[in-house]
């Protein structure tokens, strides 16, 4: 059965967040975050929490959904009404089934709330109740309760309030990729559906192989060439998998507006020896230092990659010659080669800022899809 575009996709959570969190809470806070906290809990509900009951199992509402639109659209007050249920879940010690409702809800969609005031008028001690609630490791804590106070002589243009801005633990920027990479998801699906309406039967179907294969592609890079070495990993290989997702949307929008490709054998054959020069010495050098560190790209990793994007190219021709007839194969044969060649040589891979070469894909998106 074929990988469905119509449908958002959230790969490798399941695999990346399960690892249970070595996050300190509270109790492990400096004297000034206790003293703020002990202050700011005493902060009186609402009405409208007393109408909340506590649940038996976890909330199946999913707050953070209602509050980013995923899959659905924008509802402050559904997200604030399925928060305030997640919180007594929580404080009953129920546990959610969804990776991301373990940060993603409650207290934290509710501080979110009313720190910005969506659907509800602007509270910050509410916000500053909710940030000690929420926990999180000690810094974090902190750094959050700073930028709320800081809110309440802030002009009125100042951008919204972000949880994910006061990160500074692994664990953390792992989910907060992760979030952020469902929000993304969600639009980019959303982006397909409009791009495929006015294709044939025959090109959709062609174009569900290719997304398959483009998906494998980005999760095998995403697991096979990211260093992952420190807490951070989770973050990188989500950021990983994700530029090639929005590179790859990138093209798909420019090859519809007209902007095609040029090449001919001749250059098909140049980079494809350029290919092969750069992934046997990549395969090398990786072998070399495979056992360096715990977490190092190992070349079975390269390889997985490597066939992977085999499988996404040749998918890619069969749906090129129905819907881009005048563009030759040999010229998509260069765009995608010419794109895997630059991936291998600037790999995911800056996991401490020494190589700042390492992660060159940010200074824009790659030229293929």
């Amino acid at each position: 059965m074929l990988l469905s575009m119509r449908k958002p996709w959230v790969p490798l959570l399941a695999i990346i967040l399960t690892a249970s969190s070595a996050e300190a809470q509270l109790a492990d806070a400096n004297a000034a975050t206790h003293s703020k906290c002990a202050s700011y809990l005493k902060t009186p509900l609402p009405a409208e929490a007393a109408s909340a009951k506590a649940p038996k199992q976890w909330p199946e509402c999913r707050s953070y959904r209602l509050y980013s639109g995923i899959g659905t659209k924008v509802d402050f007050f559904a997200a604030r009404k399925c928060a305030w249920s997640e919180r007594l879940a929580g404080d009953s010690g129920l546990s959610p089934n969804d990776n991301l409702s373990s940060v993603f809800a409650g207290p934290v969609i509710l501080m979110e709330i009313y720190a910005n005031g969506e659907g509800t008028p602007k509270d910050l001690k509410l916000a500053l109740r909710f940030a000690c609630e929420a926990g999180g490791a000690p810094a974090e804590i902190a750094g959050r309760l700073e930028s709320l106070e800081s809110l309440k002589d802030a002009p009125a243009n100042k951008s919204k309030f972000d949880y994910c801005d006061d990160m500074t633990s692994g664990f953390l920027m792992g989910f907060c990729a992760a979030y952020g990479k469902v929000i993304q998801d969600a639009a980019e699906t959303e982006t397909l559906w409009k791009l495929e309406s006015g294709w044939t039967a025959e090109q959709r179907k062609s174009f569900d192989l290719v997304l398959r294969a483009e998906r494998a592609y980005a999760t095998a890079v995403a697991e096979g060439e990211v260093d992952l070495s420190g807490s951070a990993r989770a973050m990188f290989q989500i950021d990983a998998e994700q530029t090639i997702r929005t590179n790859f949307l990138a093209a798909l929008k420019a090859f519809e507006t007209g902007n095609l490709p040029n090449g001919n054998a001749a250059e098909a054959r140049k980079v494809d020896v350029d290919l092969n020069r750069v992934y046997r010495k990549t395969l090398a050098d990786t072998e070399e230092s495979k056992a360096e560190y715990d977490g190092a790209v190992q070349p079975e990793g390269i390889r997985n990659a490597e066939r992977a994007w085999l499988i996404y190219r040749d998918a890619w021709i069969p749906f090129a010659k129905l819907r881009y007839p005048t563009v030759s194969s040999e010229a998509w044969l260069t765009l995608f080669t010419r794109d895997r060649v630059r991936t291998i040589q600037n790999p995911y891979c800056d996991m401490d800022g020494e190589n700042p070469g390492c992660r060159d894909y940010e200074k824009g998106p790659l030229p293929l899809p």
